[in-house]
């Protein structure tokens, strides 16, 4: 990949880096708890939690972080924050592998934006020779349709610790 956290662009949306501007609509996103219900990981319970998350995005853009490959996206539809997005390695992937993580503002779930992001973050991810796979709660079955529609090439479980996740490979 020649540039990371290049901006990447949809049909509807843009793909680009976090700016200071966007602090506020983060927080918004990374709060909502229903939003937020089947992330892994640490959740943000208050705005303070998700601005510093957010401070760390800044600290990957620095490359911070350099053992491991690490990409993050705002996710943008008429000057407007309405998702997130990442690709990286993670306890899931092997080497050539990066997972995708993603939150859509529930506003715009079930309008088919996150089918045409992950379809083009897969396409960046191949163009990288990557595989891209994502990890889900089977009970997420928004994001199992969306997965659906992306395309699966195989799929598989996956523990971690004692939580148990379903691994898809995307086609």
């Amino acid at each position: 990949m020649s540039e990371l956290n290049g901006n990447i662009v949809t049909c509807r949306t843009i793909l680009r880096k976090y700016t200071d501007q966007d602090r506020e609509a983060f927080a918004l996103l990374f709060t909502d708890k229903e939003v937020n219900f089947y992330m892994g990981g640490e959740h943000c319970e208050t705005p303070e939690d998700a601005y510093n998350l957010f401070d760390k995005c800044f600290e990957i853009y620095a490359g911070k972080f350099p053992e491991r490959y690490f990409e993050i996206w705002a996710v943008e539809f008429k000057n407007k924050i309405i998702g997130h997005a990442e690709l990286k390695q993670t306890n899931n992937t092997t080497c050539n592998e990066l997972e995708v993580v993603y939150l859509l503002d529930k506003n715009y779930q079930g309008k088919g934006f996150m089918t045409e992001i992950l379809k083009e973050l897969n396409e960046y991810a191949k163009r990288s020779g990557k595989q891209m796979i994502a990890t889900v709660n089977p009970e997420n079955e928004k994001s199992v349709r969306v997965l659906v529609k992306t395309g699966i090439e195989k799929e598989g479980w996956v523990t971690e610790g004692k939580e148990k996740f379903y691994k898809i490979w995307i086609k």
